[in-house]
């Protein structure tokens, strides 16, 4: 087991992005690990400010089969408004059909008070494919059908259940022997209204300053063709972080 300890120097923007690419583990072999992480940050004075963010997540293997399930938390305030207000928790199981073929279902639920989400519940079952699998580059792609209901603040009076079809693609390269470059993005068109399209792109920059210590670079954005009232469609926003590793023994 080890814990990792994420402290974050620089946020801007709220975003609700929950790219799941980024959640997986590779285990070399059967087993269980569990981690958890949290960041903290807090000023008063001249400006009043608050930001908490906890997370943690378990990943299992037994020969073919894999699971893990993430949960996370962040509220942020300042000077009595909210403007950071989101929750998830993403589950899943994957079953190696042949050499680099998996089948995956998933459950999700997510919130974002800055969206007018109340909740956003996912069910999904589809397939996923390695393209490439090396220690130096890697690349999968994947097509999951998925029921989605969402339930959006009082005031709206909408609560919906639609089937979307989620594409994605997701590359990794290691740059150098400390430095890592991650991309991951998905198009999530309604299977009945291909207009009403939802697009999530990430890019990830991580490098290793010790054994210990790690600088990550992120970039987020996210685009809905159809968002509820009041909402802008397009979100983007870039996170300058430090990550501790500490292992547990």
């Amino acid at each position: 087991m080890r814990f990792v300890c994420a402290a974050l120097v620089l946020v801007s923007t709220a975003q609700a992005q929950v790219n799941t690419e980024r959640l997986r583990r590779a285990l070399d072999q059967d087993g269980v690990t569990a981690s958890l992480d949290a960041a903290a940050a807090f000023a008063t004075g001249n400006t009043d400010y608050l930001r908490v963010g906890l997370g943690g997540r378990v990943d299992g293997r037994l020969g073919q089969d894999r699971a893990f399930a993430v949960g996370r938390f962040d509220v942020s305030r300042a000077d009595g408004a909210s403007y950071l207000d989101r929750s998830f928790l993403h589950a899943r199981y994957s079953h190696r059909l042949a050499p680099r073929l998996d089948l995956e279902t998933f459950a999700q639920i997510e919130r974002n008070r800055q969206q007018r989400l109340v909740a956003r519940t996912l069910f999904g079952l589809g397939a996923r494919v390695d393209v490439l699998d090396r220690d130096s580059a890697g690349l999968a792609v994947g097509l999951t059908p998925m029921f989605e209901h969402e339930e959006l603040d009082a005031e709206l009076g909408e609560t919906s259940g639609v089937v979307r079809v989620s594409s994605y693609a997701s590359g990794r390269l290691a740059l150098a022997p400390a430095t890592a470059f991650s991309l991951t993005a998905y198009v999530q068109p309604r299977l009945d209204r291909p207009d009403d399209l939802r697009v999530l792109g990430q890019a990830v920059l991580q490098v290793a300053v010790t054994r210990v210590v790690q600088l990550r670079v992120q970039s987020n954005l996210r685009i809905d063709s159809r968002p509820p009232e009041g909402v802008e469609p397009t979100d983007f926003s870039i996170e300058n972080g430090l990550v501790l590793v500490l292992p547990v023994r």
